[in-house]
């Protein structure tokens, strides 16, 4: 396995990392967006990077998952309040299932895609009916997929029989509660579809986090360099640094975890433990580094007119997106009980 980055690959994190960084910063943040922002979800689909893993059939670039995790990681530095995390894997789903006529607009950046993949909805023949808690971006979305016990599903969330309560995230991401009666789905595929889903949603949110936590735990290490207490940088003080080192080695243990979850899943294989893991480091990463960021900035830190809070309200959002750190572990270990002859390599 070579967890270098191919040239195609580099060239589409610099692209990602200039677009988001060129639209979406703290004057931008300070101004209150709209979220979803469909003026920069728009520029992403001009850029091509909302089709990046998708088929040509599709109209996307066939690119890999390492690619999409890539831009998902800059999407997460700079906070971006777009629903590309979910458009991505969503769409992955669709593409895989043959449904390339509803993703023209997706790719084009007109549209957009929501998932749940919790359990809620029953399927009985080709009509759901249930209820789907605190689903992301579902509102505005062309089409959500959602698991319906061990099959994958899609629906139109403005179909009848859908009644939305809207909602709002940790981070103010939009969300809503669907309560579903005799919806009529398209069914995309089962058990294995649904395993595989599973596993790139871990890793992509992982992805997300090592964004939002390398940039917060930048911007703390500039600020103590920059704060002085006793004449000196606050860095200098050896409690500060070493809150800081540890920092550090967080986001390098996840990013040895997450290299080897995307490349797994890039090659077709199986990811199930190192997805978990990659969630389980994400979860213990975030927590910490957001307490890190928050600590070390002292009172400015919870001022509200300062940006650093809002990196910790995205933290504590990804930490229990998908269940928090002892959930992952309790799933890798029913794993294991089950499978006792699997182990985990990077």
């Amino acid at each position: 396995m070579n967890f270098s980055l191919s040239s195609d690959q580099s060239t589409i994190a610099d692209l990602a990392r200039q677009i988001f960084r060129d639209q979406v910063t703290d004057s931008y943040h300070a101004a209150g967006p709209a979220n979803p922002d469909t003026a920069l979800w728009k520029i992403l689909g001009e850029s091509g990077l909302i089709g990046l893993g998708l088929s040509e059939a599709a109209g996307g670039s066939e690119m890999d998952f390492i690619a999409e995790c890539l831009v998902l990681r800059e999407m997460g530095a700079v906070l971006a309040p777009i629903p590309l995390r979910e458009t991505l894997l969503a769409a992955w789903a669709l593409d895989a299932a043959g449904q390339h006529e509803s993703l023209a607009a997706v790719v084009a950046g007109d549209a957009y895609l929501a998932l749940n993949l919790a359990d809620g909805p029953q399927l009985s023949g080709d009509q759901i009916t249930g209820t789907l808690a605190q689903v992301p971006y579902a509102s505005g979305a062309a089409l959500i997929v959602s698991a319906a016990g061990d099959e994958l599903v899609a629906f139109d969330p403005a179909a009848s029989g859908v009644t939305l309560t809207a909602e709002r995230g940790t981070n103010s991401r939009p969300a809503a509660t669907l309560a579903l009666k005799d919806v009529p789905v398209i069914r995309l595929g089962g058990t294995e579809l649904v395993a595989q889903l599973k596993q790139r949603l871990q890793v992509a949110t992982a992805a997300v986090q090592l964004g939002v936590a390398e940039e917060a735990l930048q911007r703390t290490a500039t600020y103590t360099t920059e704060r002085k207490q006793f004449n000196k940088p606050i860095a200098a003080f050896q409690a500060v640094s070493h809150r800081a080192a540890n920092g550090y080695i967080d986001i390098e243990a996840l990013r040895a975890v997450l290299d080897g979850a995307m490349w797994r899943i890039s090659e077709g294989l199986d990811a199930t433990l190192q997805a978990g893991a990659s969630r389980w480091w994400a979860c213990e990463m975030s927590h910490r580094i957001s307490h890190t960021a928050q600590h070390l900035h002292g009172g400015i830190g919870a001022d509200l007119d300062y940006p650093i809070h809002r990196f910790f309200l995205w933290s504590k959002q990804l930490e229990f997106d998908l269940g928090g750190a002892g959930q992952q572990l309790a799933a890798m270990g029913e794993y294991l009980a089950k499978n006792p002859s699997a182990g985990m390599t990077v």
